[in-house]
C-alpha cells in the first residue's frame, strides 16, 4: 500500500495496535481521510471509513462525530487536507463537534490540484488573495483552536505513539496528535529517492523529547531539532 519505510504505514499500524488495547470494537470507530498518499487509510481498513478528497477532512468528522455520538471519530491528515481550505475547517471543528481524534501526518511535502494552486513543494504555497503562505505550526494551530491534547511523535518513536493512541482513543474531547514523518519518494535537497535506514537515523538524531507549554517554539521551521513530546494534557 505504502513505500518500503514510509512513516504513513508505521503510523496507521500503530494505530491499529492501539486500537487492540482498548476496548473499542470496530462498531465504535470511524476513520477519515483525504488525499494522496495518507487518503488511503480510508481504503485498505475494514473499520467504517470514509474520504474526504475536496479539502473538508475535518469538517467531515466533525460532522461524524455529531451523527454518530457513541463512535471515536479519527481523522488521518496530511499538509494538502490542511492548506487545501487555508486550515478553515480545521479552526471551525469544534462548533458543535463532542469529540475528534486528529492525526496529522506531516511529512513537509505538498501536492498541486486540479482545482487550483494549492500547495506548493517543499514549504510555499499561494492563498487565495495571492499571498505565500507557510505550513502551520501545527500545534499552536490546535491550541488556538481549545484542543484538549496535543502531542508530536516520529514514526521512529512508535512506542510513545502507540501509547498516546491508546490514550486519546479512550477519552473525549478534540485531540490533536502530529506525527513528523518522511516521504522517500523526493528528497528536497539531492533530488533523490531516500534510503528508508538513512531517515530513520535523521529522526533519531533530531527528536528532542520536551514538555514545553510554550507553543509557538514548537514551529519546526525556526528549530534546529524537532521537538517532540506531549504538549498539552487536560483530563
Amino acid at each position: 500500500v505504502w513505500c518500503s519505510g514510509c512513516g504513513i504505514g508505521s503510523v496507521f499500524y500503530m494505530f491499529s495496535q492501539a486500537l487492540s488495547d482498548t476496548e473499542l470494537n470496530g462498531e465504535h470507530v470511524e476513520i477519515v481521510s483525504g488525499t494522496g498518499c495518507t487518503g488511503r487509510i480510508a481504503d485498505y481498513t475494514t473499520l467504517s471509513s470514509h474520504r474526504a478528497e475536496d479539502g473538508y477532512v475535518f469538517q467531515t468528522g466533525a460532522t461524524l462525530s455529531v451523527q454518530k455520538p457513541d463512535a471515536r471519530v479519527v481523522v488521518f491528515s496530511n499538509n494538502a487536507d490542511l492548506l487545501m481550505t487555508g486550515a478553515r475547517d480545521f479552526i471551525e471543528v469544534r462548533r458543535g463537534c463532542r469529540d475528534l481524534l486528529v492525526v496529522h501526518i506531516n511529512n513537509f511535502f505538498y501536492v498541486g490540484s486540479e482545482r487550483g494552486y494549492v500547495p506548493a513543494t517543499p514549504l510555499l504555497r499561494r492563498s487565495a488573495d495571492d499571498f505565500v503562505e507557510l505550513p502551520f505550526n501545527i500545534p499552536l494551530l490546535a491550541q488556538a483552536c481549545g484542543a484538549a491534547y496535543i502531542a508530536r511523535w516520529t514514526p521512529y518513536h512508535t512506542g510513545w505513539l502507540r501509547y498516546a493512541f491508546t490514550d486519546t482513543l479512550q477519552r473525549e474531547g478534540f485531540s490533536v496528535i502530529e506525527v513528523v514523518s518522511p516521504c522517500l519518494i523526493y528528497d528536497a535537497n539531492t533530488h533523490r529517492v531516500g534510503d528508508q535506514v538513512e531517515r530513520m537515523k535523521f529522526y533519531s538524531d533530531r527528536a528532542e523529547m520536551q514538555q514545553s507549554r510554550i507553543f509557538a517554539n514548537l514551529d519546526l521551521r525556526s528549530s534546529k531539532g524537532i521537538a517532540i513530546g506531549t504538549f498539552l494534557d487536560q483530563r
